[in-house]
């Protein structure tokens, strides 16, 4: 596998957890943890709170600040020499209110924290269709089938479905709410074959 020094991830995710900022490792990163790639260009980390206190826990490593562009509505704090991005407040802008797209712990790969990959999809989906990104398009669909295949957090469907979605993707949502639910009518079974 591909990627920048996980030495440099480990070390912006010190910062962001000795400080108590919620924080998760996403994108490129969070794909690879799920064995769906195995190239990352660079460590993307969403994370909850004001970008300046953020920025703040960087201020002896060279990093630029950006604001919100196109349809992303959120902020970043860019540490260039780390090859990470900190995604404050992930959201994007598309149709109508800001869809905000919350940093949910799924896991824990190499040391770090990875984000839902329910919330990824759903930031991958956005992209792809909005800003018209194949790529994006198909990491959506590389989660979408990860989800589908492993089941879906029930907590964080419930959460994204709260935000305003476009119609096709609160309906993409709720298929796969309702796939990784157990049927009523299904019996589970106990280790020796038995009903539970």
């Amino acid at each position: 596998m591909e990627t920048p020094p996980v030495e440099s991830l480990q070390k912006v995710f010190a910062r962001l957890s000795a400080a108590g900022v919620p924080c998760a490792l996403g994108a490129s990163g969070l794909l690879a943890s799920l064995g769906l790639v195995d190239e990352v260009r660079d460590w993307d980390i969403t994370a909850e709170g004001d970008v300046g206190a953020i920025a703040a826990l960087f201020a002896d490593l060279p990093h630029e600040l950006a604001g919100s562009s196109g349809i992303h509505a959120d902020q970043k704090v860019m540490l260039s020499g780390e090859s990470a991005e900190v995604i404050v407040n992930f959201a994007f802008a598309v149709e109508g209110p800001v869809i905000r797209i919350p940093t949910l712990a799924a896991g824990t790969w190499n040391g770090v924290t990875t984000a839902s990959p329910e919330c990824w999809a759903v930031a991958y989906w956005l992209m792809g269709e909005y800003e018209g990104v194949p790529r994006r398009r198909e990491r959506a669909e590389m989660l979408f089938a990860y989800l589908e295949e492993n089941g879906a957090d029930e907590e964080a469907l419930q959460q994204l479905m709260a935000q305003p979605l476009p119609e096709s993707l609160a309906r993409r949502l709720i298929i796969l709410q309702t796939a990784s639910r157990p049927h009523p009518d299904e019996t589970r079974e106990s280790p020796d074959g038995t009903p539970a």
